[in-house]
């Protein structure tokens, strides 16, 4: 009967480091495009007000493209929940083109993955 109480401990363990692993690079990658859907929906419905401005202006400037998300660094935020996280950006914005660039951001996991929280 001394197996139970270590199992227990055990698993109890492995549950408590889990959560608190950094999001990786697609978790990254995901939670960005997350965001930038969501960004492109309030465009959109705020457009709506003004007689479909918001969807006609997206669709004349194109999609920003998410190419590649890279990790370079994460640590766990200081006073807030999640973790703050270095990366490099590959994405294609229009009439900008396509760059690399470096972010820091804050990512929290949600019920559906990770978010970007701002």
């Amino acid at each position: 009967m001394k197996f139970m109480p270590t199992a227990a401990l055990c698993a109890l363990f492995l549950f408590a480091a889990g959560c608190s692993v950094a999001p990786s690079d697609a978790d990254i990658k995901a939670a960005f495009e997350k965001d930038m859907a969501k960004t492109a929906q309030s465009i959109d419905e705020a457009g709506k007000i003004f007689g479909g401005v918001g969807k006609a202006l997206t669709d004349s400037l194109g999609k920003t493209e998410l190419h590649a998300v890279r990790k370079i660094d994460c640590k766990e935020a200081k006073d807030a929940p999640g973790f703050v996280c270095d990366v490099e950006i590959d994405m294609t914005v229009p009439f900008a083109g396509r760059s690399k660039e470096m972010a820091t951001a804050r990512f929290v996991k949600g019920p559906d993955g990770w978010i970007v929280v701002k």
